[in-house]
């Protein structure tokens, strides 16, 4: 479902597609940075939880609301178009639609009703459906740009997870990663995880983190992303195979954590599913170096050396173009593309005639 909404750029008219602002690149400095990040707000957590957790759920609800009133009001936008009429312009906002108004009222209903049961044996339910947005939009909003910043973030937070899951107690006496998801003592439970009724015979619940989600998550929507622009049938493409390699991963976090009744980090096994399916069928197939480097079309250009690929131009039609290095082919091939340069491009730029194929 992320991936569906990672790639709404790629339908022509679809009103999920992010404008060209709001969505961010990442690159090496972001995938070290998130791990960083992630273990400064973890420590904080850990030893600040008594009132961090309000700002936590604060936090939730409100980014919970906003991201279950944009997906509302997309659907409401694309079944009734009459509901794209302009209400009011709000300031560091934009244009206020009809629909928006109208899908704010079962937002804010949902996060209502998390905040009254969120103790209760029905409050799953809630927390899932707007974690389910939130993570939505993540996708949405953030994009991998090859398979070298992919795989540096998903090893860093591979050990990232490990840890602070099983070697933390080594430091601080307990888990931390477990003490923060658990609410540390709080009597709450960190909002930011998937919680999942479990119906083994050791009873309680399944948690699982946000970033369990939508780190291998970015990785898949990257890869139907590529699989998209080179024209892949899903079931034949890198998307298929790192989803499944998610639900082989999952499943063995669950099978473990049913057998050492204790909490494991799931990237420990998310990340060689993704990852290792996504690489493993890159080498059956000798593309290993094209996913490598290739950046796609997502506000990138596309660097593909020596293959056809489809670029998607900003009005959203698709142009065939090939793209060579410049030392390759022969001195004949060499002297018709200078032949097609312009005087004014000399120094600066090599522009190919418009429509022409390239050398």
């Amino acid at each position: 479902l992320g991936a569906f909404f990672a790639t709404s750029d790629m339908r022509q008219g679809s009103v999920l597609a992010a404008k060209e602002d709001e969505v961010l690149h990442l690159d090496n400095t972001m995938a070290v940075s998130f791990c960083a990040m992630g273990s400064v707000t973890l420590m904080i957590l850990f030893f600040f939880m008594k009132y961090a957790i309000y700002v936590i759920m604060f936090s939730f609800c409100a980014g919970g609301a906003g991201c279950a009133m944009q997906i509302g009001s997309a659907a409401l936008q694309w079944f009734l178009p009459s509901t794209k009429r302009r209400l009011c312009t709000l300031p560091e906002f934009g244009a206020f639609l009809l629909a928006d108004a109208i899908a704010a009222g079962p937002a804010l209903g949902l996060v209502a009703g998390w905040i009254v049961f969120r103790h209760t044996s029905i409050g799953w339910i809630f927390q899932d459906i707007i974690g389910t947005g939130f993570l939505c939009m993540l996708q949405r909003t953030l994009r991998l740009p090859n398979m070298k910043v992919a795989t540096l973030l998903l090893s860093a937070m591979f050990f990232f997870d490990i840890f602070w899951v099983f070697l933390s107690p080594l430091i601080f006496r307990k888990s931390v990663m477990i003490e923060v998801a658990k609410g540390a003592g709080t009597g709450e439970t960190v909002p930011m995880l998937m919680r999942i009724p479990s119906r083994d015979p050791f009873g309680g619940e399944r948690m699982l983190g946000f970033g369990d989600v939508a780190l291998p998550g970015l990785l898949v929507s990257f890869l139907l992303r590529f699989d998209k622009e080179h024209k892949v049938p899903l079931w034949k493409g890198y998307f298929a195979s790192s989803l499944l390699g998610y639900y082989i991963g999952l499943a063995t976090t669950m099978v473990v954590l049913s057998w050492t009744r204790s909490g494991q980090p799931a990237l420990l096994y998310l990340v060689p599913g993704t990852l290792g399916a996504a690489f493993f069928k890159a080498r059956m197939r000798g593309e290993v170096a094209l996913l490598w480097n290739d950046e796609g079309s997502g506000g990138l250009p596309s660097h593909i050396e020596g293959k056809e690929s489809a670029v998607i131009s900003p009005s959203g039609q698709e142009s065939e173009h090939r793209q060579r290095r410049g030392n390759s082919g022969s001195p004949e091939e060499l002297q018709r593309l200078t032949a097609r340069v312009s005087p004014e491009a000399v120094g600066s730029s090599l522009e190919l005639e418009e429509g022409s194929e390239g050398p």
